[in-house]
Formats: structure tokens, C-alpha cells, sequence
């Protein structure tokens, strides 16, 4: 389906400027939206996967699919991971990283962990292997099967990784974290599909637009309570990452044409561009920056808001320019 769908676009684009503020936001963001941020703005992502993929008629042949995906996700993932160590080595030189911190990063790439934001392109990758080869068994068992692996190697990962800080531990982990973000980008993709095939079923499309806007929102709320009041691990770690996207979508839906949601349709068609170089290179730039005027590193409060607007309008013009001289790096 080559025509894009302007409610996915609004929706990718909320996802990804929240995880830019995210990323600066140190003290501002109150903590229980934080969390409720947090709990949707990746997965948003896994569902929007799986949401298109319920639209195609058929699966594409596995070798179309996976050159495809190759150069849509894992080329982005080699050409930026060059770029980042390049760029992390020249503040090296300068004193401002360790060695420590460089072959830490070099190991994240290896194990597919990814340095920064990096670790969602395998993560979905994967995520969308998986997906496909269950997809096409059309039955039902393999998913359950699945599901309930994803569903104890989530809980088993942070239970026994929760109590080790030790950079040793971290090291252990990296690759376990790497199968973690593939399960649960397949949980996503999964929850994606089954929502939209449901979403079909009650002709949901042709639903009023009040409608859409009053069930989206139920669904962020009984989001954010699984995020923030959750009775079972399992609400932030699988409820509360399907039902919001799927809450915004559905609210995006009814407003999709107001013109302030233009800013965020563009951001939705360029959330690779922004994903790959808000954190590891203007984040750098803004800590720099704050050392050399607050005479700290340490983005917080305040400051730290008036350096994410500063990057978003950076940002705008670097992504443009990446889209035209280079598409390549971000899988065109």
C-alpha cells in the first residue's frame, strides 16, 4: 500500500517528539505522565507495524520482504552506527569520553543492542521476523505459544537484572536486552494487527468522529492506569503499550485534519531521521554546550526544555537535508 495514511503519520509523529522530550525532560515532566509517555511512545511504533500489515491482503514473498526491510532497517542501523562511533571517537581524542565508554559502544553495536536510540531498528527488525513466520502458520497456537514466552522473558529479564547496577552486569545483559526488544516489538506488531482486524470488523472507519475521539481516549486512560496503578507487572509491559497507541490513533482519527497536526504528520514521515540523530549527536552538542554555560553536562529542569526546543528547530534542517543528500542512511 504505497498510499500513506495521514492519522498513522500524526501518530508517529507524537510518539517520536515525545521521546525527544523524554529524552531531555529531567524533573519537569510530572512523574506518573512520564511513565504513561514512556509506556507508549516506542511501541507505537510495533503497533503501527502490525496495524499496515493487517491491510495487506497477503504476505510479499519472504525474500522481497526481507531485502526490503534490509534496506529500510538494518542498512540505517551499520551506516549510523559508523557515524555515532565516528563522531563519539573524535570526542574521545578530546577528552570528553573514556575508553571505558567507547568499547561499551562498540559492544552494544555487536550484540545488536545499538548505541543510543539504535536498539529500535533490530528490535523491530526482528520483531518483524518473528511476526512474519507465525503470521504465516494462520493458526492460532503458535501466537499463544509465543505470546507466553514473551511474556515470562519479560518478567524473568528485569526480576534478575533489576538488582545488578554493576557495568559488569550491564555487559552480561546486553544481548539478553537485545532479545527483549525483539520480543516485545513482536508483541507489538501482534497487538497492531489483532486491533486493526477488530477495528474492521466494527466497521470502525465509518464510525462519528465524537465516537473515536471519546473511545481513544478510554483507551489512554485505561493506559495510563495500567502504566502508573497496575495490579501485575504485566499491565505496563503489555497492556499499557498496546492500548495507548491504539487510544491515540483512534483520537488522531477524529481531529486528523486540524492544521496544527501538519507539524507532527511531518515528523511522523521523518521519525527516522529525527530517532537516529536527536540523542547521540545534538544531545551530545547540547551537554557541551551546558558545560560551557551552566558549567554542568547534566541536562535538567527548565534548561534542559529550552534545549529540546532548540534541537526540534535544529533538527528540522538536518533531517530535511539528510532526506535529500543522503536518504540512503535513513532506508530510502
Amino acid at each position: 500500500m504505497k498510499e500513506r495514511l495521514r492519522y498513522l503519520d500524526i501518530s508517529k509523529g507524537i510518539a517520536i517528539i515525545c521521546i525527544v522530550l523524554l529524552h531531555y525532560d529531567n524533573g519537569v515532566i510530572p512523574l506518573r505522565a512520564n511513565v504513561f509517555i514512556g509506556s507508549f511512545m516506542i511501541s507505537l511504533f510495533y503497533v503501527t507495524a502490525g496495524w499496515l500489515d493487517s491491510m495487506k491482503p497477503s504476505q510479499t514473498p519472504f525474500k522481497t520482504f526481507l531485502s526490503r526491510r534490509w534496506k529500510q532497517l538494518g542498512v540505517p542501523y551499520l551506516w549510523w552506527t559508523a557515524l555515532i562511533l565516528a563522531f563519539d571517537c573524535i570526542l574521545w581524542a578530546c577528552g570528553y569520553y573514556n575508553t571505558y565508554f567507547i568499547g561499551r559502544e562498540v559492544y552494544k553495536s555487536v550484540v545488536l543492542r545499538g548505541i543510543g536510540t539504535l536498539w529500535f531498528l533490530p528490535a523491530l527488525f526482528g520483531g518483524e521476523i518473528l511476526w512474519y513466520f507465525v503470521r504465516k502458520q494462520h493458526k492460532i497456537w503458535p501466537i499463544l505459544i509465543l505470546l507466553a514466552v514473551a511474556v515470562v522473558y519479560n518478567f524473568y529479564y528485569y526480576r534478575l537484572t533489576g538488582k545488578y547496577t554493576e557495568n559488569i552486569h550491564k555487559i552480561i545483559s546486553a544481548p539478553f536486552q537485545t532479545l527483549l526488544n525483539i520480543l516485545s516489538a513482536w508483541t507489538g506488531i501482534l497487538g497492531g494487527f489483532t486491533l486493526h482486524r477488530l477495528f474492521t470488523k466494527a466497521k470502525g472507519s465509518s464510525r462519528p468522529k465524537y465516537l473515536l475521539i471519546t473511545t481513544g481516549a478510554a483507551f489512554c486512560i485505561v493506559a495510563y492506569f495500567c502504566a502508573n496503578y497496575y495490579p501485575f507487572p504485566i499491565g505496563w509491559g503489555l497492556f499499557a503499550p498496546i492500548l495507548g497507541p491504539f487510544g491515540i490513533m483512534l483520537i488522531v482519527m477524529g481531529i486528523e485534519e486540524w492544521t496544527v497536526f501538519r507539524y507532527f504528520d511531518f515528523w511522523g514521515r521523518q521519525s527516522m531521521g529525527l530517532m537516529v540523530t536527536h540523542y547521540s549527536f545534538l544531545m551530545v552538542v547540547c551537554e557541551l554546550l551546558s558545560l560551557w554555560w551552566l558549567g554542568t553536562s547534566k541536562l535538567k529542569d527548565w534548561p534542559a526544555i529550552g534545549f529540546f526546543v532548540a534541537t526540534m528547530i535544529v533538527e528540522y534542517f538536518v533531517v530535511k537535508f539528510i532526506a535529500s543528500k543522503a536518504p540512503k542512511l535513513l532506508g530510502k
